[in-house]
């Protein structure tokens, strides 16, 4: 009798998925970021399309808008203008004589970008908005990694620690509720591209090459002055660091490096309102425009957060539930749970909502502005069971960002709440 040919045994779906499983754990960290990156982008590209079926026509859009329509909504207006005829000459006023809102209020790194590819390629604005977006999105979303990865490590944490809480920090930064705006005509991608870089420049103490990426973030959006603080932070514990050893002065080149760093943060917090006043002529050319979206028509600081507070919870009430707000979450920033970050991103976790609290009006642009404390997800890799709280978190931010993109991103003519 002739044998029964031998059928070799199926390999089980579970191995393929442990081989699966390996080769993704051992791909380069960058290469998984941006995969999930990506993944990100392609859901907030079909929220945006299924949003687009809903938007009216308006002064922003075609009379049949579509996806192309959404990608220069809102500000992306005012970059548009900028990249196409540049910059008024002197402060637009109103019939009443007070400044109106214009261009002059917007940073023209992110517009100069656009500018030079639609000469290159001949692409409209909003193609290249959208493709710097996304280009620098990518690239900041690999820097977060390597950023929050390399602060949590110096602290001592174990290397698996300090790589989960780099990866939840880079998987939520890109799939925030508001990280549609990382793939429009918006500066947030660049922002946080440039502000990634200097902070780890910082914490590798390479301060000239920081130097120079503080002055170009100088010119993408006005976040230099918290960063400043930063800074003043890292310097000092760098020179205390310098006593506890002995050494009483460093040399004389890391410190004149430390100096330029110093001077130009500085510098770039000033960078854009100097370069109004130039333009124009006139010294409060920046402010006074900034002045045209407030209410009261000027930048007043802290009184529209007491204003909004009393009218919301009322005049004794508000006030106290602001307060403590604030008191909570700063005694929350600084406790020992965000000490794994170190100070030098804490710093900037502290730093930078005391500057929203101080210049900002607390009004649906608030959402907008958080992504920029992108270290702060890498705290929920620390939580316990901290691989279902990151899918948690996930799936809730990705639905948000649905509600997002419908209540803030699509624009009801003739008016209606700003992202």
């Amino acid at each position: 009798m002739t044998a029964a040919p031998t059928v070799p045994a199926r390999r089980p779906p579970a191995a393929w998925r442990t081989r699966l499983a390996l080769r993704w754990l051992r791909s380069p960290a960058a290469v998984r970021v941006l995969v999930v990156y990506v993944l990100a982008r392609c859901f907030s590209a079909v929220v945006l399309a299924e949003v687009a079926r809903f938007q009216e026509p308006s002064i922003w859009t075609s009379d049949d808008p579509g996806y192309h329509d959404m990608l220069a909504l809102w500000d992306g207006s005012w970059y548009r203008e900028i990249a196409e005829t540049g910059y008024p000459a002197s402060v637009p006023l109103g019939s009443d004589g007070d400044p109106r809102q214009s261009a002059l209020a917007f940073y023209p790194l992110f517009p100069l970008l656009c500018r030079v590819l639609m000469a290159l390629t001949g692409l409209s604005f909003p193609t290249t908005g959208a493709a710097v977006s996304l280009v620098c999105g990518a690239g900041a979303a690999v820097l977060v990694h390597a950023l929050v990865r390399r602060a949590v490590a110096a602290q001592g944490a174990r290397p698996v620690v300090a790589a989960r809480a780099a990866w939840s920090a880079a998987v939520l930064f890109c799939c925030s509720p508001v990280s549609p705006v990382l793939q429009v005509a918006y500066t947030e991608a660049l922002a946080v591209l440039l502000l990634a870089v200097v902070l780890l420049l910082l914490l590798r103490e390479r301060y000239l090459p920081a130097a120079l990426t503080a002055l170009l973030l100088g010119l993408s959006r006005p976040v230099a002055v918290p960063l400043t603080a930063v800074v003043v932070v890292h310097l000092a514990l760098r020179a205390r660091a310098g006593w506890v050893a002995g050494r009483r002065r460093p040399g004389r080149g890391t410190a004149a490096r430390a100096l330029a760093l110093l001077a130009a943060s500085g510098v770039a917090g000033l960078l854009w309102p100097v370069t109004t006043w130039w333009l124009t002529g006139r010294t409060d050319a920046y402010t006074a425009t900034m002045g045209a979206w407030r209410v009261g028509g000027q930048v007043v600081w802290l009184k529209p957060w007491w204003s909004v507070a009393q009218y919301v919870l009322g005049e004794r009430a508000g006030p106290l539930v602001l307060v403590a707000a604030v008191v909570a979450s700063a005694a929350w920033l600084l406790s020992r749970r965000t000490a794994v970050l170190g100070p030098q991103l804490r710093a900037w976790c502290v730093a930078y909502p005391a500057y929203l609290l101080l210049v900002l009006d607390p009004f649906t642009s608030l959402f907008r502005y958080l992504i920029l404390l992108f270290p702060l997800g890498g705290l929920v890799a620390l939580r316990p069971r901290s691989r279902s709280t990151l899918r948690v978190v996930v799936i809730a931010s990705l639905a948000l960002q649905v509600v997002w993109v419908a209540w803030l991103w699509r624009f009801s003519p003739p008016a209606d709440w700003p992202p």
